[in-house]
């Protein structure tokens, strides 16, 4: 068995052996890596979406082609989508699915319009999918016949300063989760909030009075939370999201991010699992060492799918996208 191979599954059964959550995560990743020179993921592939449609998964995602490796910034990141008949084995389409503009310059955080149980809401026969489309956090709007071409809605932005959005159809209303990034206080930057907006559309969306969401409560958040991705099982609406993940180690400096959960009776009022974080990098793998974020996540059959962006370094903003895996309930 070849080293990479072999230092692959060494840290999967470390993590399985060590985590307490239920999620294990899969001896098959990475399920997706960076492309290759002159491709628009080259340098950064991050913020999976999933969805299954019949027996097939469509696994969209953001990635760039430049950052410090090659002597750019990291902009111009664009929107992606990669196909599996298994949830495992996949292949990309190999080309963005949106070109950029002149204000949606830079394409991430791509979410799809789903019902509460995480499966895919058609309306009008079409797929519907919201993203960010620049640094100010402009929320995007496109939709597409079969999840493969996309048009972009000539309204947009439908909503602005509203970063990594999430979207679900609750009854009547939709609901959609992002990420409030509060204005600096006195000099001093606030840590970001889950905040939500509702509407009985994606036109009329507004700030619900409720917000903000969830705030940085726990002993191992620090500086932000993001990445909201809600989900209902049964009577239940979970809250997976994710933050900087404080090690309370002063000799280890190096930056990390951690994937936590919260759970609601009504989508409003939530409280944060006990025993957050749920998943956590994987010390000395060659994929995702320092970084577990931006996750979605789908049931499928008798378990959950979750697929997460993971990091490395410094240089890469975002190095590969990992699934992990729960059986029975989330909430068991």
């Amino acid at each position: 068995m070849r080293r990479r191979e072999l230092l692959l599954l060494a840290g999967n059964l470390a993590f399985a052996a060590e985590d307490d959550s239920g999620w294990t995560k899969s001896p098959r990743n990475p399920m997706l890596s960076l492309g290759k020179d002159g491709d628009f993921d080259s340098h950064n592939i991050m913020s999976p979406s999933i969805v299954k449609e019949g027996a097939q998964y469509y696994l969209f995602y953001a990635g760039g082609p430049l950052g410090p490796r090659n002597g750019g910034e990291l902009i111009k990141y664009q929107l992606g989508l990669a196909l599996s008949t298994d949830g495992e084995t996949w292949k990309k389409t190999g080309k963005a699915l949106l070109p950029l503009g002149q204000r949606d310059n830079f394409h991430v955080t791509p979410a799809l319009l789903r019902n509460p149980d995480g499966g895919l809401r058609k309306q009008d026969g079409k797929w519907h999918m919201i993203y960010c489309g620049n640094r100010e956090d402009d929320v995007e709007y496109a939709t597409s016949p079969d999840g493969l071409q996309w048009t972009k809605d000539s309204r947009s932005p439908i909503y602005r300063q509203a970063y990594a959005p999430n979207l679900v159809r609750a009854g009547s209303e939709i609901r959609m989760y992002y990420i409030r990034k509060p204005a600096p206080v006195n000099g001093k930057n606030i840590p970001w909030e889950v905040h939500l907006a509702t509407g009985r559309d994606l036109y009329s969306l507004q700030a619900h009075p409720s917000n903000p969401m969830l705030k940085i409560s726990q002993s191992w958040e620090k500086n932000a939370l993001f990445y909201p991705y809600v989900i209902r099982e049964r009577a239940t609406w979970i809250l997976f999201y994710a933050s900087y993940w404080d090690k309370k180690d002063p000799k280890d400096t190096k930056g990390y991010t951690a994937i936590g959960m919260a759970s609601s009776s009504d989508g409003i009022r939530w409280t944060k699992h006990e025993r957050n974080p749920l998943l956590t990098p994987i010390p000395g793998s060659p994929y995702e060492s320092v970084y577990n974020s931006s996750q979605s996540v789908i049931r499928d059959g008798d378990h959950y799918k979750m697929y997460y962006a993971t990091r490395i370094d410094m240089i890469h903003k975002y190095y590969a996208i990992c699934m992990a895996r729960k059986s029975g309930k989330i909430l068991a």
